[in-house]
């Protein structure tokens, strides 16, 4: 034990409720202060035009395909224009969304900036938000859930405004403070629906109360106040639907002889932390579809994730008949450490393994070996899953998922249904990410490092993500009843095909 202080160990004794009471306060007075601090910091010019140096710096070298849409030279009169009107001083997301055209124009999800980190500790605690989850469905904003212990609005009810301001106003706001993969708006509208809160916060505005009108799912039109919310008093209050799950699953469906497999993540770090081991997983997998004779396998990748390609292969290699590959090329920019290595969070192992691994640099690029691993095919398992395949994904199905939906589809072993994908179908960058700390505004750049072109041939346009063998779009009358549309259709048409 330490050693006691007399004196603090009075105070202590004759402190009543009362004083406890106010230390508390003036202690929650004190962190919400620091909060507004971290949200009202500000650069002044010098300072950010010096990050928007290193950023511009950053992504010429060490992005892997930073020109795909636009030329070097059009990237960098766009980034001039925006050094140009950064005048005076500007807190962190002022900066963010005047250094959004850049991000935007280069068209990669992965390559985005990020608020500095007391910024975003103040959103995950502290910051009152709107106390929604919405559901975006043909364009249109709807209420999937309140974030609260009671209800105000209908469930499933169509937000026309909130605080006055049109819904589709509120949809296009939220869009353009994201950066797209292409010209997919999937991704966008995923997002929107999982960290809407934050995005509103962010891209719309802030407010103590949110006046929303709304029209319920009977038709009658209504309007709600709804008070502002912290994300921690969000947490104390709310409750949510049904039990948590495991991120992998499997569900039998004696009826139709078939069986749900939803694997909810790709990335080995969530499923460790879960204790979840894939390959013995999926093994056991693979035994309880040859003990119910299951005919068909659905295998639900909606809002799965990861950076390790090789989560692709191991998932696929279950349901494998022929021989397969993941990609067929790998490249990084030069391999070289970055100028902004310094502000980086280190990752020495990438920047130590390229040289033997990587061609040397040709038209600013650096190919994987052809005789790498990774690029190698391998040939399907005795014990591989015979029957038919479906794959389920949506826009959030992104990085190794992704990989896994296009390996599906491109090979002809499973139909894919939902909505395209959140990775661009031609190509993606991933893997290894470089976060850069700015030195003046603090704010976070991330810039991953690979480049992948997938196996096989795409179907649909080379800016969009891997297009379904089937579009289901989810059905906004679903909403109020908690209804999955792509399960239950899914389920149906293979009754049918019984």
């Amino acid at each position: 034990m330490g050693m006691r202080i007399p004196i603090f160990d009075g105070v202590m004794t004759r402190m009543n409720g009362r004083a406890w009471g106010t230390v508390f306060a003036v202690l929650l007075g004190l962190s919400a202060m620091a909060q507004a601090d971290a949200l009202a910091r500000t650069t002044w010019q010098e300072g950010l035009k010096e990050d928007l140096a290193i950023i511009r710096q950053t992504v010429e070298q060490a992005h892997p395909d930073p020109y795909r849409y636009r030329t070097r030279t059009e990237l960098d009169q766009l980034a001039d224009g925006i050094g140009n009107g950064l005048a005076g001083s500007m807190t962190a997301e002022e900066f963010i969304r005047a250094t959004l055209p850049f991000f935007r124009t280069i068209g990669d999800a992965g390559t985005w900036l990020a608020p500095p980190q007391p910024v975003q500790q103040a959103y995950a605690h502290d910051v009152p938000m709107i106390p929604l989850r919405v559901a975006v469905i043909g364009g249109r904003l709807y209420v999937d859930e309140e974030l609260k212990g009671f209800r105000s609005l209908p469930s499933g009810c169509e937000i026309l405004r909130i605080n006055d301001l049109p819904a589709a106003k509120i949809l296009a706001k939220l869009r353009a403070g994201q950066v797209p993969e292409g010209n997919d708006t999937t991704l966008l509208d995923r997002r929107i629906e999982h960290d809407f809160p934050v995005l509103y916060r962010r891209f719309v505005g802030a407010a103590d109360r949110f006046t929303v009108d709304y029209t319920a799912p009977n038709g009658v039109a209504g309007r709600q106040v709804i008070m502002a919310m912290t994300p921690d008093e969000m947490r104390q209050t709310y409750r949510p639907k049904g039990i948590e799950l495991q991120p992998w699953r499997l569900e039998e469906v004696p009826a139709t002889h078939s069986a749900w497999l939803t694997l909810a993540t790709f990335g080995q770090e969530e499923l460790d932390q879960r204790r979840v081991n894939p390959e013995r997983f999926l093994n056991a997998v693979l035994d309880a579809l040859r003990r119910s004779e299951a005919s068909t396998l659905v295998i639900d990748v909606r809002g799965a994730g990861g950076s390790d390609l090789a989560m692709a292969e191991r998932v696929f290699g279950m349901i494998a008949t022929s021989p397969f590959r993941v990609v067929k090329s790998m490249s990084i920019r030069n391999g070289r450490v970055p100028d902004s290595y310094r502000y980086a969070r280190p990752e020495p192992e990438f920047f130590a393994a390229v040289g033997g691994m990587y061609a040397e640099e040709l038209n600013g690029r650096r190919e994987l070996l052809p005789n790498d691993p990774r690029l190698m095919w391998l040939k399907p398992s005795p014990k591989a899953f015979k029957g038919k395949v479906y794959v389920v994904c949506d826009g959030s199905t992104t990085g190794a998922a992704a990989a896994f939906v296009m390996m599906a589809k491109r090979t002809g072993r499973a139909r894919t249904v939902g909505e395209e994908t959140g990775a661009n179908a031609l190509s993606f960058c991933g893997g290894k990410t470089l976060e850069v700390t700015l030195p003046n505004t603090g704010c976070i750049l991330h810039v991953p490092l690979v480049r992948y072109v997938p196996d096989g041939i795409p179907s649909g346009p080379p800016d969009r993500g891997e297009m379904p063998t089937y579009e289901v779009p989810r059905r906004k009358a679903d909403l109020a009843q908690g209804k999955d549309t792509v399960r239950d259709s899914l389920l149906a048409l293979i009754a049918e095909l019984q």
